[in-house]
């Protein structure tokens, strides 16, 4: 009987254990951007579950931690979705974020002899494998007929290439957020925008486990997400008070954040037909580089989230 008394005891400290687990969403946030805006819009209040987020400075180690379970959720940018796509990692893509493409960026310094895409024959290029970066600098290049092989590249952060550009060491650089914005308030100028040449769009990624245990909260996180993000967008001055909460959690310039989420303006969006389409042309061009395997982009994405990011149809009246 003791022996029952204690596997009954047992069993149900592990039922307790598994619905206390179902009911907490972990989440991979970049350098807060997503807490901040949520947190700003107030759309965290009288959650059904407990959220957990957890903090990245990068995209590459939120997909790792997808592929690893240790995370619900992640946002990231494309590329190191993709790449894990390529592996049979047990992620899928739920849902898109898109911001407006101007923050993503080919810029020289104001002084610069550079003037068009035809001008960079011969010059010091940096960009980053693996990421937007690269894929805008040589796509624009394509475009623009100029020889790759007529460029000197150095392979740097975007940190560091902003750096590099303002100590002349690098002519050009390719970039996005927030350093296109602080660029441009030195005086950089942009030869081209992402606008026309690569897709450059985010995705909110979940781990295959969760998608299949813990749809209720992910659907309502997704919603309570797209909220806040419209909620940016509704007036300037919901913009700046985002821009001042991320500013103050990342210790960040509170000017220029506000200058990049007045223009990013970005918003959440349902996976559609569209969203295989672009990804596969960013892995087409990654393995154009070697840097991954060929493959249809179409099976890392799960459609089955749209409803909740659909706009509430009012009810009319009989």
């Amino acid at each position: 009987m003791r022996y029952l008394t204690t596997l009954a005891a047992a069993l149900v400290g592990a039922m307790l254990s598994l619905t206390a687990q179902a009911q907490t969403l972990t989440v991979g946030d970049q350098s807060y951007n997503a807490q901040a805006v949520m947190e700003a819009a107030g759309v965290l209040d009288n959650l059904p579950y407990t959220l957990e987020w957890k903090q990245f400075t990068a995209g590459s180690p939120v997909a790792e931690a997808l592929n690893a379970n240790s995370l619900d959720i992640g946002l990231l940018g494309d590329a190191p979705v993709l790449f894990l796509g390529a592996l049979g990692a047990p992620i899928k893509v739920i849902a898109v974020t898109r911001q407006n493409l101007d923050g993503v960026a080919i810029l020289v310094k104001k002084e610069s002899s550079i003037h068009s895409l035809a001008d960079l024959a011969g010059k010091r290029a940096a960009i980053w494998k693996g990421s937007w970066s690269q894929q805008l600098l040589l796509t624009a290049l394509d475009k623009a007929g100029v020889a790759r092989d007529s460029l000197e590249f150095r392979y740097l952060s975007a940190l560091d290439a902003s750096h590099a550009l303002e100590g002349g060491s690098v002519d050009v650089i390719a970039t996005w957020e927030p350093y296109v914005t602080q660029q441009e308030r030195q005086g950089a100028r942009v030869l081209a925008t992402a606008d026309g040449l690569i897709p450059a769009q985010s995705y909110i990624a979940a781990n295959t486990k969760a998608v299949d245990t813990k749809r209720a909260q992910i659907s309502d996180f997704l919603q309570r997400l797209k909220k806040a993000r419209d909620w940016t967008r509704l007036n300037p001055a919901n913009a700046d008070a985002y821009a001042d909460a991320w500013a103050k959690r990342t210790r960040a310039d509170a000017d220029i954040a506000r200058a990049w989420f007045a223009r990013a303006r970005t918003t959440v969006e349902p996976v559609t037909a569209q969203s295989p389409v672009d990804g596969q042309k960013t892995v087409d061009f990654f393995a154009s580089e070697g840097l991954v395997k060929s493959y249809a982009a179409a099976s890392l994405f799960d459609d089955s989230f749209a409803g909740a990011l659909q706009p509430a149809v009012a009810k009319t009246q009989p």
